[in-house]
């Protein structure tokens, strides 16, 4: 806002000058109040005490009043007033404000400063006596004229000159000394409301929502405050970062957004938090740490590829990273990659695990921990050898010792296996699944099982070899949890597993109750090998006889 000067009636003489006098005399009375400064939610923020000059004049440092939708003086006893408006200059620090016009508080005038008169400064905080005082380096800003005065003078307190306030000192919410450079306080009128000044300094923007979302209390959950601070990074800021209050710097919101991120998560609304972020926002936040909540929350509910893609994509709309922030991203998208890997490992998705797995060697080629998960999907296909020749490719710190030794004791083992056919299941299960080929045609899933004598065959299988069932087929009787059954008995030409394949092997046509869809690996396939069965390890090797 651009100053504005009142015009004054001619001024009266000053009262003559007497130099051995002092500036301020001992009857002196000067009123003091507290002024309490409230945000759009009613909020305190801000408690300010201040001396009241000019029948109902405050001076108060520009930072202590932004974000300030109401503004209230209180003084002893139980008088509570408001603060309507003021003298506001865009060049200064300090503004001139005044309690409702209709009232007066008696209180010793204002007046400009002279850089002739003798100078007293007097706290308003402790009961220290007057003390002379000389303004070092005055320039002037706007309505005030700001100074230095002596280190010992950094309380809040007055200025006076020939008995009347002429500025203030705000100790460590403004450093230095303003002295008024304006008309008298007599011929004194607000130039803006202090509503006005709160549209001007903060009303829509980034700040103002923030505001609103620390507002929200108890009666609104961890999404509802979520989306009410993503908001905020939908408008521009209006103050600087060193204007902006401390509860509404930025370190403050996004720990409190990243304090509800992980009340959220808890509650199992890993995709609701993610789709409250978006890219943009995550870009307006510029905080890597919010980037890999919001991160981990879309993994959880949406996958990894969509959260190594909203990642890069806010990366990409960044400044250049520190060196500090390169090293956390880095073991972030690590993490992810892997932990991608192992889930589609985990669900036999083995192409789309190497597919995961080049991804991320191409996105952190020195990364060692990717480099091992490629050993990992070698040795899930049973290739030893390209685990091995992977394995060799480089060095690792001395932290993997443990991983890259177990993989080398799995590379061995699998040596060992050569020539042997190697099921894998889950450890400790009683029932071992494997699926076969047969008659080099179609495939079949079956259930290892020593129990039973020969191999058996779903109907919907053998229609599908083409196989004939008719009364000229052997029947055999056939013990089942559901009881007796008689099954027909067929000869398969091959069975294949694993690449190994026996042939001309009797199978009995008959679906499994519950396990309509299975067969049975049974004793005339199974006593072609000999068996080594490791259920802690979850493993079943079959060695040709």
């Amino acid at each position: 806002m651009e100053r504005k000067k009142t015009v004054a009636p001619p001024e009266e003489p000053p009262p003559p000058k007497n130099e051995e006098a002092s500036p301020v005399s001992s009857s002196l009375k000067i009123p003091l109040g507290l002024v309490v400064i409230k945000d759009i939610t009613g909020k305190v923020f801000n408690e300010v005490p201040v001396p009241i000059v000019g029948g109902g004049w405050v001076a108060l440092p520009k930072q202590v009043c932004l974000g300030g939708a109401e503004w209230v003086l209180k003084m002893e006893p139980d008088t509570e007033v408001s603060i309507v408006g003021g003298i506001y200059s865009d060049d200064d620090r300090i503004g001139l404000w005044r309690i409702l016009e209709e009232l007066t508080i008696d209180g010793p005038e204002l007046y400009p400063w002279s850089p002739t008169e003798q100078l007293a400064w007097l706290s308003i905080t402790s009961d220290n006596s007057p003390e002379p005082v000389e303004l070092d380096n005055p320039g002037e800003q706007g309505y005030f004229i700001e100074g230095l005065l002596p280190e010992d003078f950094t309380e809040t307190g007055v200025l006076v000159q020939q008995n009347r306030v002429t500025g203030w000192t705000f100790g460590d919410l403004a450093p230095g000394a303003f002295v008024w450079s304006g008309d008298e306080g007599k011929y004194l009128r607000p130039e803006i409301r202090v509503d006005d000044y709160y549209r001007i300094t903060f009303a829509n923007s980034r700040e103002e929502e923030f505001t609103r979302a620390l507002g929200m209390g108890a009666d609104y959950d961890s999404l509802e405050r979520l989306e009410a601070f993503a908001n905020g990074f939908k408008f521009e800021p209006k103050l600087s970062v060193k204007e902006t209050p401390a509860h509404l710097q930025k370190a403050t919101v996004i720990e409190n957004i990243r304090a509800l991120i992980a009340d959220a998560l808890k509650s199992g609304a890993a995709k609701a938090v993610a789709n409250i972020f978006d890219v943009q926002m995550l870009i307006e936040a510029a905080d890597i740490g919010l980037l890999m909540d919001i991160g981990q929350a879309t993994a959880q509910g949406s996958g990894f590829e969509e959260a190594i893609n909203l990642a890069e994509n806010v990366i990409a709309g960044l400044p250049s990273a520190s060196e500090q922030d390169e090293v956390q991203l880095g073991r972030f998208f690590s993490g992810l990659y892997q932990n991608w890997i192992t889930v589609l490992l985990k669900n036999g998705n083995l192409r789309g695990a190497w597919q995961a797995y080049r991804l991320g060697s191409q996105e952190l080629p020195n990364d060692a921990d990717i480099h091992l998960m490629g050993v990992q999907l070698a040795l899930a296909e049973n290739d030893w050898a390209g685990a091995e020749e992977l394995l060799a490719m480089r060095e690792y710190p001395t932290s993997l010792n443990d991983k890259v030794q177990n993989l080398q004791t799995q590379i061995s083992e699998l040596k060992a296996q050569e020539g042997k056919i190697v099921i894998n299941f889950s450890p400790g299960t009683r029932q071992i699944p494997l699926t076969a080929l047969l008659n080099r045609s179609a495939y079949q899933k079956f259930i290892v099982d020593t129990g039973a004598s020969l191999v058996t065959i779903p109907r919907s299988t053998a229609e599908e070899l083409g196989l004939e069932v008719d009364a000229r087929n052997p029947v055999r009787k056939v013990f089942t949890a559901g009881g007796v059954k008689y099954a027909p008995e067929v000869t398969l030409f091959s069975i294949t597993v694993e690449g190994w394949e026996v042939t001309d092997l009797k199978a009995l046509v008959l679906d499994l109750p519950d396990q309509s869809e299975w067969g049975l690996l049974g004793m005339n396939y199974l006593r072609r090998f000999r068996m080594d069965i490791n259920t802690e390890n979850g493993v079943l090797l079959l060695e040709p006889r």
